[in-house]
This record gives structure tokens, C-alpha cells and sequence, in this order.
């Protein structure tokens, strides 16, 4: 079931320059998408692509020119209202906050905003600061403007947590953030998905998104380029997978010969000696196909196997394989 249907959604803004010069930008030019309820989605592209734009649109900050959105089975469009008290939103960690206020103060305000009692307003600001890890001191005794990017952030995602929304969309909830409070960040997103949030975040660090992320959709300049879970991604790309493996013995490349005749290789980079051999193998088969070759192998050849590991292709991999050539241009 999907929480978050997006359906050949376009968005061209006016850009005026002077009093006669108009020019027209195609943000967002038929992109569709689905995310499932629970799980987390991630949104890639570079710096322009419309990722910022489509979250405001499925937000209902932005109306799109045609297209649909459903969240939770509403109309982002025709069904605002109730698209909005579904959903928590983190557009920028810094922003959004009074600066001489407290963390807490600043939640007991959104709360009034929101319609709760005073009363209703400071329980449920105690509860989100103490969902984010937000300590005594800082909550409720520091103002916002001296918060470190760390501590905004986690102000962000308290204000984002405050109605007990069943979607999160967060537009970069780690941008700045150093390593120890992106990672603070990363385990709430996905303790959340365990929880049955459910979550589309954007970004553009790949290891990050690689490790909480299920699925991903990747835009350039408004289109969708790919789309799918992360291993299904690689596959489709055709990635390969590296086998490093040092030899030793008389049978190292009847060794190699065979392995090549079992595997989907791409190439082989080799360093022989008459000592010991290492080789670099570039195939397209997945972790367990090359394990079981490379064990058959082991039984089957006079070769001796000193050392073998295998590096699998990363999310950034694949995002590089299907944005970079665009980014050349």
C-alpha cells in the first residue's frame, strides 16, 4: 500500500528579469513516484533538479500546474486540509523558529498555532523533545540563536513530530550536521519506519541514504531518471561487483580461465608473479553467485587461494552511473 502516490506531477515557474524579459522554468516535467507506508524513500538528484519543488507540492506549499498527489489517499490539492494533518515537514533545520525563545517555548507556540490547549501544548513539547534526545539544558533554559546545526536540527524534527504526523517529509535533515548528530538523525528515521512512519527524505550525501533508505527515486533537470530499491537499481545499471583474490601456485590462471567461463566478467585486471598472483575481477553476478563459483573453484583447480574479498557497488555508484553525464554537460 503506498502512502504517497505521485502521479505525472508538472511545475513551471515565471522568472520576470526587468520590465519586459520573462523566462520560464520547467521545474518538475511528469514526475511519478510511490512510496510505501513504512518505509523510507529517498529523493536524489543534483542542486536544480526539483526536489525541493515536489516536496512543497506533495507538502501543499506549492500547487502543482497538472498531475496528482495523494497522501494518505487525500488530494494534496482538493483535500489540503487533511493532506496537512497527516504530515510532519522539515524544509530547513534553521528556520521556522524565534530565535530568542527556547526549544520548548518555540513548540509551545506551534502547538497554540496548531489549536492545542496551552496546557496540551507544553505536554506534547515535553514529549517530542525528549523523542529527539534534546536534554534539560538545552531545551528549556538556552534560546534557539545560540543552538548548534545539531540542536536545530533536532528542534526541526521535534516541530515535524509535534501532531504525531503519519508522514514525515524532511528536504535534508542532515545538511551541515556533523557526524555524530547525523547519526543521532539517521537512527530516529528509521526507529520511526520501524514504527510505521512513513518517511521520503532528500539528500546528496549516498553513504547516508544508502544506509536507511529502501528505496530511491533519482530526478535530473525535472524527469525522473531511476527509480527502485537500491540493489534492484544496481542490477538494472549493471554494476559489477569487485572480486580482489591473491593465488598461489602453478593453476592460478586456469584458475582465472574458469571463473570467467562461470561468471558474467567485464574484466580482469591481473599483478602476477612467479611468487603469488592478486587479480581485481569485475563481474556482473551478485555476492553469492562469485562465493559459490569461487569455492567450486577452490575444490576443483590446483590454484591456492590466500585471500579473496568482494566490494559491492555503492548507491553513489549508481547515482554517478545515471546523473553524471548530464552534470558534464
Amino acid at each position: 500500500m503506498a502512502d504517497i502516490v505521485v502521479e505525472e506531477v508538472r511545475k513551471t515557474y515565471v522568472v520576470r528579469s526587468g520590465f519586459r524579459r520573462t523566462t520560464y522554468v520547467e521545474a518538475l516535467k511528469g514526475v511519478s513516484l510511490r512510496v510505501t507506508k513504512g518505509s523510507i524513500h529517498a529523493l536524489l538528484g543534483p542542486n536544480g533538479a526539483g526536489k525541493t519543488t515536489l516536496v512543497k507540492i506533495i507538502s501543499t506549499l506549492v500547487r502543482p500546474d497538472s498531475g496528482r498527489v495523494l497522501v494518505g489517499g487525500f488530494d494534496a490539492v482538493e483535500e489540503a486540509d487533511k493532506v496537512r494533518a497527516l504530515i510532519g515537514l522539515v524544509l530547513d533545520v534553521s528556520k521556522g523558529m524565534y530565535g530568542s525563545l527556547t526549544g520548548f517555548q518555540n513548540l509551545v507556540f506551534y502547538g497554540l498555532l496548531k489549536g492545542y490547549s496551552y496546557s496540551d501544548a507544553r505536554r506534547r513539547a515535553r514529549e517530542v523533545l525528549e523523542l529527539v534526545g534534546l536534554d534539560e539544558e538545552s531545551a528549556f533554559k538556552k534560546p534557539y540563536y545560540s543552538y548548534s546545526l545539531g540542536m536545530r536540527a533536532r528542534v526541526g524534527l521535534a516541530k515535524a513530530l509535534f501532531t504525531d504526523p503519519d508522514v514525515l517529509l524532511l528536504d535534508e535533515p542532515t545538511l551541515g550536521l556533523d557526524v555524530s548528530s547525523s547519526m543521532v538523525i539517521r537512527g530516529m528515521l528509521v526507529d520511526f519506519a520501524r514504527r510505521g512512519r512513513t518517511i521520503l527524505v532528500t539528500g546528496h550525501n549516498m553513504r547516508e541514504i544508502e544506509e536507511i533508505s529502501s528505496e530511491v527515486t533519482i530526478i535530473n533537470r525535472g524527469l525522473v531518471i531511476a527509480q527502485g530499491g537500491i540493489n534492484e537499481l544496481k542490477r538494472k545499471l549493471g554494476l559489477a561487483n569487485v572480486l580482489s583474490i591473491k593465488l598461489e601456485g602453478a593453476g592460478s590462471r586456469e584458475f582465472i580461465s574458469r571463473l570467467k567461463e562461470g561468471l558474467q566478467i567485464i574484466k580482469v585486471e591481473a599483478n602476477e608473479t612467479s611468487v603469488a598472483s592478486s587479480y581485481r575481477v569485475y563481474a556482473r553476478n551478485s555476492r553469492e553467485e562469485i562465493v559459490d563459483a569461487v569455492t567450486k573453484l577452490i575444490k576443483g583447480t590446483s590454484a591456492r587461494v590466500v585471500d579473496f574479498s568482494i566490494a559491492e557497488p555503492s548507491l553513489e555508484d549508481a547515482y554517478l552511473a545515471v546523473v553524471g553525464d548530464t552534470l558534464r554537460r
